[in-house]
């Protein structure tokens, strides 16, 4: 009887110490870009590459959890974060509220994962991409609530 009580204590404080999420991290390298381009198809997304080095990229992050909850979209979150960061980069979408959203974390030389996804972005970040109607907007700088809504409509007509 003590030894399934140890049992159970002890899954208790593995629960407990665990992280709140076991969101899965993909490694985003060469060729990663259009194996997402070609997921998603038609269907309208938004691609949010940032980094734990960043607060504007916190604020937008914020937002898009937040509209996440009143307005589902599909949503893709890159980090641009390559050496040691993946259990950071989990405890920062946990504390968002984006453990749903998929989420990539770059995993080779970050100059060539950005020329692959746009030769005119030099790294700045929060950097996100709108894709839908056969288009891709880009933004540099945090994407605000008000653009995201404008967009969301306008790629659901």
């Amino acid at each position: 009887m003590a030894t399934k009580y140890r049992s159970l204590a002890f899954l208790a404080l593995l629960w407990w110490v665990a992280p709140a999420s076991a969101q899965e991290l993909r490694p985003f390298e060469g060729g990663t870009y259009q194996a997402i381009l070609d997921a998603h198809g038609e269907r309208p997304f938004v691609l949010v590459f940032w980094s734990i080095d960043c607060p504007p990229c916190y604020e937008e992050l914020k937002m898009l959890g937040e509209q996440l909850q009143s307005i589902p979209f599909d949503l893709v979150l890159v980090s641009t974060d390559t050496t040691g960061s993946a259990s950071e980069v989990r405890r920062l979408l946990t504390r968002f509220g984006l453990e749903r959203a998929e989420a990539w974390k770059f995993s080779a030389l970050p100059e060539q994962l950005r020329f692959e996804v746009d030769r005119t972005w030099y790294g700045e970040l929060p950097r996100s991409y709108l894709f839908g109607t056969g288009r891709r907007e880009a933004v540099s700088g945090a994407l605000t609530a008000a653009a995201l809504n404008t967009w969301l409509a306008r790629s659901r007509q």
